[in-house]
């Protein structure tokens, strides 16, 4: 069975930061996603998957999901 697969929005600080957190340690695998990718350096040393994410802009919002579709097949 595959883990699942979460995408966290503002993960860089804060509430977001925090559920990124819970949910890798509850088993998902979880792509954080941020507008400044060097507020997540932290995350990245734990084997998080981040990436930019800007969620004020279309594009990047298609280029995110697509990512994570392209890299992992699912989000649940």
């Amino acid at each position: 069975m595959s883990n699942k697969v979460a995408i966290v929005t503002g993960a860089s600080s804060g509430i977001g930061k925090e559920t990124a957190i819970r949910l890798r340690d509850d088993g998902w695998i979880v792509y954080a996603g941020a507008r400044r990718l060097n507020r997540m350096g932290s995350l990245a040393e734990y084997g998080f998957n981040t990436l930019h994410l800007d969620v004020s802009d279309e594009q990047s919002i298609k280029s995110f999901i697509g990512q994570v579709i392209s890299e992992s097949g699912q989000i649940d």
